[in-house]
């Protein structure tokens, strides 16, 4: 047996509490905790090793543990023969989990909480695809867990957890946050619109959306405008930004439409897509402005975006494939989260040129502490060690410069 008995016993118990979490996500009469999700990350733990040659199909059996995965997108059972594959799906049922505790905190109006818990399934849901991308063994893979999938599903729920927070600063009357927090929200859906080449549904689905948040932006900043006490008011800035907030509606509006059209919906997708246009429609009658054409649309500068949710940045990685980036699981701690996140929706502090230099040097430390443990125990060649080292204590140096040359502004 490559466990012994005991880690054995502990690791078919985890199992068996996972289990109960995948239940409960389906079924109304059970429940689970965020203690419940830290089962999850000991069974990861306690299976992500280095196996090396070892056969991941006989370990499995010893274990004694379900051995099958239902992919729910192609409703195939897939038999589960690499180990990292079974860390992918368990990870996977992690990240819906903080999905759902983030709709019952936001039902709930505990909003802090309910962005708290989707950026947490945005980076369970990254964290998934590495481990999807480790497998060697796996002859099926299926389309749930494919690493690609997992990578956008990771990007939906950081866009999911900006938009909870712009909701909320919008509700509780912070407008002019509000209309940054939805220009960052449009820019996280149109970075999810050049990853890949999406099918038409979901590629119209994404054009219209960033449209729509981003006259909402522009609608929200002129709002901002017109009730500021502090400056006077510009009304031919005013004027502007409403007739930009009118031109991007109005593309929303024209998308949406052109897909009840001309692509095949089922019946909940197209109430999901009329109850957008009655919202649009609304936001067009309330805009008494005059159109202008594309030229001029375009001289009007979009709202400044802020992006206050972290880079969906996996918290730890698989030990069968050597990653140069590995972020400590201390990265986790609900806590720590709550902290940053109330630092930055209460007292609206955007996320400064420092402090991004400060993280990328955090990481580049930490790469640079990795690779040095990977020469310990021989786990790569002194050359490539030579070559990256170089490489990362260069970047290291010309960070350091660039925070010193702030520090002196």
């Amino acid at each position: 047996m490559f466990f012994d008995e005991q880690t054995s016993m502990r690791i078919r118990y985890l199992h068996f509490k996972i289990k109960k979490i995948e239940d409960a996500i389906v079924k109304e009469d059970e429940y689970f905790n965020l203690d419940d999700l830290n089962l999850v990350l000991e069974y990861t733990k306690a299976l992500n090793l280095n196996y090396q040659n070892k056969n991941h199909k006989e370990i499995l059996k010893d274990l004694d543990i379900t051995s099958t995965f239902q992919d729910p997108l192609v409703n195939t059972e897939i038999e589960i023969q690499d180990i990292m594959f079974e860390c992918a799906r368990v990870l996977w049922v992690m990240a819906r989990a903080y999905s759902q505790l983030s709709e019952k905190y936001e039902e709930d109006g505990v909003w802090e909480n309910a962005v708290i818990a989707m950026t947490e399934c945005s980076k369970m849901y990254k964290t998934a695809a590495y481990f999807s991308a480790a497998v060697i063994n796996q002859k099926d893979i299926g389309i749930t867990l494919d690493s690609e999938n997992l990578e956008l599903n990771s990007e939906e729920s950081r866009i999911l957890a900006q938009s909870i927070a712009a909701l909320r600063e919008e509700t509780n009357n912070n407008i002019y946050f509000a209309s940054k927090l939805y220009a960052g929200l449009s820019l996280l859906s149109k970075r999810l619109f050049y990853l890949k080449q999406h099918r038409e549904k979901k590629k119209q689905q994404i054009r219209a959306q960033f449209h729509y948040d981003m006259g909402k932006a522009c609608h929200l900043k002129a709002r901002a405008s017109l009730e500021s006490s502090i400056t006077n008011i510009n009304t031919e800035k005013v004027k502007r930004l409403e007739q930009k907030a009118l031109w991007y509606y109005g593309k929303a509006k024209d998308i949406w439409e052109e897909m009840i059209k001309t692509i095949s919906l089922s019946i909940e997708e197209k109430e999901s897509i009329e109850l957008n246009l009655s919202i649009v429609n609304d936001n067009l009658k309330q805009n008494d402005v005059n159109p202008l054409d594309y030229e001029d649309i375009k001289k009007i500068q979009d709202p400044e975006p802020i992006i206050i949710i972290p880079e969906n940045l996996a918290p730890f990685v698989p030990k069968n494939i050597i990653y140069l980036t590995k972020f400590v699981p201390k990265d986790l701690n609900i806590k720590r989260f709550k902290a940053y996140q109330r630092k930055k929706l209460e007292e609206k502090i955007p996320y400064s040129k420092k402090e991004k230099l400060i993280d990328q040097k955090a990481g580049v430390v930490r790469t640079i502490n990795e690779l040095k443990l990977l020469k310990e125990s021989n786990e790569i060649d002194i050359e490539k060690f030579a070559e990256l080292m170089e490489k990362y204590s260069i970047k290291l140096k010309m960070i350091e410069t660039a925070i010193e040359k702030l520090a002196k502004k």
